[in-house]
């Protein structure tokens, strides 16, 4: 099999050392070695991807997820070894003292305010998003077990059973986060949901969305799932509602900066393959958001994310709108809302540029010093504009602009003086 060691002997055979190996291990390794050395044959399963195994990297049976403790029912976890009997490892649910405090000698005048402001560990909310992530990466890997049974075992039901468990688990993750999508039935709610978007109700998936290792679980779920997926919609609406929450602030550490820059990618992928209804879903998430104005940095610039997933939502809108394939599918009503989303973005957008371009001809002004130097104002202002302006954006925009909205844009580049 690939992935086992050669040995080279001067008197016996390597086929003959190979049994010898084998014999010990079928000693030493009689359990199942998915489950107890799942890293190493995952690791030799990847080095062997596409070589033909005797043994494929797959579990021989499903393990009951809802057997599993959840939260504080979780007990600490212990290794027996036999020499050193039990040894505990750590559990996020159940973390140990770093220091014994004793509250007994604080004043009594303190003491009411202290017991207020306690609360147990359990409570806090970054260590309750913590748990979040370590329960959602169980779910993924009870969902990876389920596709490798799937793909290496034939199933008298075809596997339509393993199938609807598999999404059950993606739904038990989502409904974690407490996703929402309030415009999902139709776009007849875009009135009324108008200023409804507010960061308070995602409260549980921007604590997730804080984390790397939260984006790192977010990439993993939309990775998971199947193209048109409701599930997939719901991320990645509740991703355009917060965009400069995630992609405002750029982290100064890289690997955190990798997530962001995955999880843009990703969500961009996920957008590529959904219909119009849920693009609209998305677009009007941005603008009708109560967050402040999303982050639409050029795209190849750093902290790109939202310009990269948006205009992914443009392009793709515009291949549903103009491909005879896909248009047929897409009713007036669907037009009519993405059509509401579209204007309601364009006003964010060209808010967005609007600003960038007075703050560019404020910072050059004082530079150039006096207004009688402005003739070289004009060309240092659209120089500096280039490097600020979400140009790709706006030029994916246009396929969908009415032309009102076009004559804004001409005005404004003529303006800007920048070059269509």
């Amino acid at each position: 099999d690939f992935g086992w060691t050669r040995f080279r002997s001067k008197y016996m055979s390597s086929d003959e050392i190979d049994n010898i190996v084998r014999m010990q291990l079928a000693a030493t390794h009689s359990s199942d070695p998915y489950v107890e050395d799942y890293y190493h044959q995952a690791c030799l399963a990847r080095k062997s991807a596409g070589a033909k195994l005797r043994h494929h990297f797959c579990p021989t049976a499903l393990r009951d997820s809802s057997a599993k403790p959840r939260a504080s029912e979780e007990p600490h976890a212990f290794l027996q070894v036999d020499a050193l009997g039990r040894v505990s490892f750590s559990s996020i649910r159940r973390p140990r003292p770093l220091l014994e405090v004793d509250s007994s000698n604080s004043p009594s005048d303190d003491s009411a305010e202290a017991k207020r402001s306690m609360k147990p560990l359990e409570q806090e909310p970054m260590l309750a998003a913590r748990m979040i992530i370590e329960d959602g990466i169980s779910i993924l890997l009870d969902v990876d077990d389920i596709d490798r049974f799937l793909e290496f075992n034939q199933l008298p039901d075809g596997g339509a059973h393993l199938r609807q468990r598999r999404q059950a688990l993606l739904e038990e993750l989502a409904s974690s986060l407490l996703l929402v999508d309030p415009l999902m039935k139709n776009g007849q709610k875009q009135q009324q949901q108008q200023g409804s978007f507010s960061p308070i109700d995602d409260v549980t998936f921007l604590r997730v969305a804080s984390l790397p290792k939260g984006r790192k679980l977010l990439v993993k779920y939309l990775r998971h799932l199947l193209p048109g997926d409701h599930l997939g919609r719901l991320v990645c609406v509740a991703v355009c509602r917060n965009l400069r929450f995630i992609f405002g602030n750029l982290p100064a550490d890289p690997g955190a900066s990798s997530t962001l820059i995955d999880l843009a990618e990703t969500v961009s992928s996920c957008v590529g393959r959904m219909d119009l209804d849920a693009l609209s879903s998305c677009l009007a998430s941005v603008g009708y958001s109560r967050e402040h104005s999303p982050p639409l940095r050029p795209v190849g610039s750093s902290g790109d994310g939202a310009s990269v997933i948006l205009k992914s939502v443009l392009q793709r809108a515009t291949e549903l709108l103009t491909d005879p394939l896909h248009a047929s599918d897409c009713s007036p009503s669907i037009r009519s809302f993405w059509q509401a989303s579209f204007d309601a973005f364009f006003g964010v957008l060209t808010k967005y540029c609007f600003n960038i371009y007075d703050a560019v001809m404020r910072t050059v002004l004082v530079h150039q010093g006096p207004l009688e130097e402005a003739d070289s104002v004009g060309p240092e202002v659209a120089k500096t504009a280039r490097k600020e302006m979400p140009v790709e954006l706006l030029r994916a925009s246009l396929p969908h602009t009415n032309e009102q909205q076009r004559k804004l844009l001409l005005e404004f580049t003529q303006r800007s003086m920048l070059v269509s």
